[in-house]
This record gives structure tokens, sequence and C-alpha cells, in this order.
């Protein structure tokens, strides 16, 4: 079995006519799978080449079923025959995402174009460090859900297992997981396809990296090279982006943002078994803990009423803050305090174009973006970037890694060269 694990690398400009066929075929493709119904005048002038090589391109796309007929369109307004309009096939093929959690597998069905078709979510009583019996469920939850939908293994372009803690990106290997008790460096991506008995590319990315990766497909970001993307909550995540692709780094440390101590006379343990980390100091149960600490300073406030009621969440304080409550307002100061390390040290790291919050935080409002812009650029020496866009993420953790993991494995399949001639 010849099975393809690991990433493809980036691939050579040439000027041979094979390779400028194979580029123009690429291009072509990609701009119909964003343009929805479109002409093949129209192909030609957003591809800069000529109506007569789009017909050809079109004319074999169409025969192999990647682009389908759409209809007409509009006549102009000097009249003529109406033009034929084609779009992407987005059922030509589909992806598939795996999260494996504790004692449960949900894999995501996706289209071409990224839209949600189906899911399966499937629990079992498996050990904490039971890795086998975990990759066999997985397996399971595939089969079931392409039998469900009448899919063939043959009509999936590639799977992305979600992975946390370390990962080797390239030999499909996660060198230690976080959030399991399993053994370090497990060919994951080769042990779910001889589950599967599967020649189809599976690959291992951070689902941290994946969330951050549907930024890609936001317009407001086409104009960044470089981007830093931070999912924040009880855990903490991220990746960067640079010339619209994910960026690794040697060992795979790369965008383990949550590790990085923010505060070294903290005595909070992290789960990586430094104190201090940036991921609890801001994490919920960190606020929640300061909260109790300081609920008799603020009687009268509603975040003390909530607490009192056994009702405090994140959003409670993150509404009372934008409205002016004093409380809130210290509890929010305490985590920006932490952000603006973080955001500092990223500056150095990566000095970053943008940086994008998701997670809990990306709903703080105006108040937490305000005083965190405010506070990152308060010193003279970081005042030279105070002009760094600092955004909330548009959409939810969910959405934004099923959108980031379908892209991602479109992109990869677009890039196989098999599907151009």
């Amino acid at each position: 079995m010849s099975t393809s694990y690991s990433t493809m690398g980036p691939r050579r400009k040439s000027s041979k006519p094979r390779n400028i066929k194979y580029n123009n075929q690429k291009l072509v493709l990609s701009l119909f799978r964003y343009a929805g119904k479109i002409s093949v005048s129209e192909i030609a002038s957003q591809a800069n080449l000529s109506k007569t090589t789009i017909t050809k391109i079109v004319s074999d796309f169409l025969e192999k079923g990647l682009i389908i007929s759409a209809g007409k369109g509009e006549s102009t307004e000097e009249g003529g025959k109406k033009p034929e309009l084609f779009q992407f096939n987005s059922t030509y093929q589909y992806s598939l995402i795996v999260n494996m959690t504790h004692n449960r597998v949900s894999v995501f069905m996706m289209d071409l174009t990224s839209h949600f078709v189906d899911r399966i979510d499937l629990r079992e009583a498996i050990a904490a460090g039971d890795y086998g019996s975990m990759v066999q469920l997985a397996a399971r939850a595939v089969r079931e859900l392409l039998a469900k939908n009448q899919v063939t293994l043959s009509r999936i372009s590639g799977i992305v297992i979600m992975g946390d803690g370390i990962l080797d990106v390239e030999n499909g290997v996660i060198r230690y997981s976080v959030h399991h008790q399993w053994p370090r460096n497990l060919s994951v991506c080769r042990d779910l396809a001889e589950a599967l008995q599967t020649d189809v590319p599976i690959y291992i990315e951070n689902n941290s990296a994946l969330t951050g990766y549907a930024d890609l497909l936001d317009p407001d970001n086409q104009g960044f090279e470089t981007i830093v993307h931070l999912v924040v909550g009880a855990h903490t995540g991220g990746c960067v982006l640079k010339k619209h692709e994910l960026v690794h780094g040697f060992n795979g440390f790369m965008s383990e943002y949550g590790h990085i101590i923010v505060d070294p006379h903290s005595n909070l343990t992290c789960m990586c078994g430094s104190k201090g980390c940036f991921e609890v100091m801001v994490a919920p149960r960190n606020v929640f803990r300061n909260a109790e600490s300081w609920k008799n300073e603020y009687p009268d406030s509603p975040v003390t009423e909530a607490l009192q009621r056994g009702e405090l969440t994140m959003p409670v304080i993150f509404d009372a803050s934008n409205v002016g409550d004093s409380f809130a307002c210290r509890l929010m100061d305490d985590v920006i305090r932490w952000f603006c390390v973080l955001i500092r040290t990223i500056m150095i790291a990566n000095d970053p174009e943008k940086i994008i919050i998701g997670g809990d935080y990306q709903f703080a409002g105006r108040y937490f973006l305000e005083t965190l812009r405010s506070m990152v650029a308060s010193t003279p020496f970081f005042r030279t970037g105070a002009d760094l866009p600092i955004a909330y993420a548009k959409e939810s953790t969910e959405t934004s890694y099923l959108t980031g993991a379908s892209y991602y494995l479109c992109r990869k399949y677009i890039d196989n060269n098999h599907l151009y001639d």
C-alpha cells in the first residue's frame, strides 16, 4: 500500500510548458472554487488567460467532473447570446475531519467548498492510555459516517486528524499529546490508514492551527503577510500564518503560546509542568478564583450577585466590564495584563502584521480590546507597534476549525498533480 502521510512542500516555479499548463489548470480550478457560477469570459479575465486556453481547461474539467454546467447567464447590455455558466463541483469529493477526545471520536464530513455535510460522534469506555483502541474507534466512526451518507473512501480527498500537543506534521506523528495519556511518538496517520485499509492521504495538524487557518478565507486578511491567531479559553493554542501557509518550526513547539510563562512568581501550575504559564493565568477558572477572592470588596457588583447565585460566567464578566462595573474591570485588567505580556512576546518573536483573538475571549467586547491595545502600546519601545491590528475572530472556534480544516484539505487536493494532465 502506498499511502501519503506527510504534507506536501511548495512547488518550484518553472517556465517549462508542462508546468505552465499545470499552473494554469490549478489557478483556474482555484478560481472556480470561490467564484460560484461564472462564465469562460469572466474566468479568462480573472486568470489573465486567453478564452481559448480557458475553454480547453474547462472542457477537461467538465470531462473529469471537477466542474459542472450551471445554466445560462444574462446577456450583455448590447444583447446577444447568453453566456454558458459553470461552477465548481463541490461534491466531487469530500473531506473528513477526525477529532479524538476522551472516550469519544467525532468525525465531520465537509464538501470541497468547506460546507458542512454531516457528522458522527461515537463514545466508548476506553482506558486513558489506550491509544490503539482510540484509533480503532476513529476508524469505525469514519466507516459508519461514510455508510450513512452512501459515500465510499474513493470519494474522500483527504482526512485530517485534529491533534494536540507537540506534533511532527511532516511525518504524521504525535510526539507528545498534552490531553491524552498516550505514549510518545505515535505514527497516528499511518495507524489510522492501516485501520481503514486505505491509501487516502491522511494528515495531522494542531486543532488551534486549523482554527486559525480559516483566517485565510477572510477577505479582510488577504493583504497581511504574517498573521498570528490565538485561541484562548480553558486552554490556549494558536498558529502563525506566513505568506498564506502555516509555520510549523522544527520541533513542533511553534504557536504553543499557552506555555509561555507570563508570571514567574505565580504558584499556578500548568499541565506542561511550569508555573505561571499564560494558559493558566487567563483560564476562566482562574478568573473565577480571583472573583471569589475579591467579591467582598464589591458587594453591589453584578459579578458578586452572579457568584452568590452560582451563575458566574465569562459573558457575565464581559458584559459588566463593558458598562464600567469596577469589579468586572478589575478582573479583566488582570487578564489583560497577561495578554499584554504574551502579545509583546509575539511581536518580538514573530513581528506579525495582525493578531486575531479567538476562543472565549473573542466575545469580551469593547473594554477588553480597547484596554489591551492601549496597554500593549503603553511603553516607548512598543509604541512603535501601536498600529498593530488586534482583532477578534469573526466566527466561533468550532465553525473556524471545521472551515479551516476542510480548506486545508482542499488546498492539498487542488495542489495534487493527479488532477491535471
